[in-house]
């Protein structure tokens, strides 16, 4: 008996039937490439139920609540211990935030470190199949924060999206300093120098009444904790300028 042939009474029509090897390869190749294309579509979804503030949220995941610290992101802060740290602009930043993503259903992306040494999840939030760690970058709410690595997967896009919103001095940029394209960057302690870390443009020191710019070496001092959002303040409280980043 023919098996490449079935005939069917009684119209005798012919059907072919795949014997080729060949054939059935690319049959399931091509259903491979179906199912991996579609994969995405089927990503596990959190649903945000709490924004801590700017870059820091909490989800139902696998059962229970976690904690996830945003990657890459840095925005001023909002609900410090220490409320002289906290500004209008981190204010704005976590309600930005909340607008955003309260209520919503998220999807994660890590990096190789799943957690960081307070133990919560550090990932890329995805919503609406976009990188919400992105727009924060880019609607100028945070830079691109990279004291614990740069990003393997959005290196080139916060890059882009920080310069972007630097230029169009967009919420933490419109400081003229910190707008200007020319002006260095610089990290120090757990924030971002300037009213990016989240504690204003300018750090008095309580002991020395001097106060410094973003710039400066004791911007980060232990005494500087008095904030001042513009130079016209500090010099009204009393402060004087640091003789060495003449701020």
């Amino acid at each position: 008996m023919d098996w490449n042939l079935l005939r069917l009474e009684p119209d005798s029509v012919t059907i072919p039937l795949v014997s080729d090897n060949k054939n059935i390869k690319k049959i399931l190749v091509i259903l491979l490439v179906l199912l991996v294309s579609v994969l995405p579509c089927f990503a596990a979804r959190y649903k945000v139920v709490r924004v801590v503030d700017g870059d820091t949220i909490d989800i139902n995941y696998k059962g229970g609540k976690e904690r996830i610290r945003l990657l890459n992101v840095d925005t001023p802060e909002s609900v410090h211990p220490d409320k002289t740290r906290n500004t209008q602009l981190g204010k704005q930043a976590s309600d930005y935030t909340k607008k955003r993503l309260s209520g919503k259903f998220v999807s994660l992306e890590f990096e190789e470190k799943k957690r960081g040494k307070y133990g919560r999840l550090l990932a890329y939030v995805i919503l609406d199949k976009k990188n919400f760690n992105l727009e924060l970058v880019q609607k100028g709410w945070s830079p691109y924060y990279t004291k614990y690595g740069k990003s393997k997967s959005y290196h080139d896009q916060f890059s882009l999206a920080q310069g972007q919103a630097r230029k169009s001095k967009m919420n933490i940029w419109r400081s003229p300093a910190l707008a200007d394209a020319n002006h260095p960057i610089k990290i120090s302690g757990p924030t971002m120098q300037g009213s990016i870390a989240g504690a204003g443009l300018f750090h008095g020191n309580t002991n020395s009444h001097k106060f410094h710019g973003p710039d400066c070496r004791y911007f980060s001092c232990k005494a500087c904790t008095k904030i001042f959002s513009s130079r016209n303040a500090a010099l009204d409280a009393g402060y004087s300028p640091c003789l060495l980043c003449s701020p």
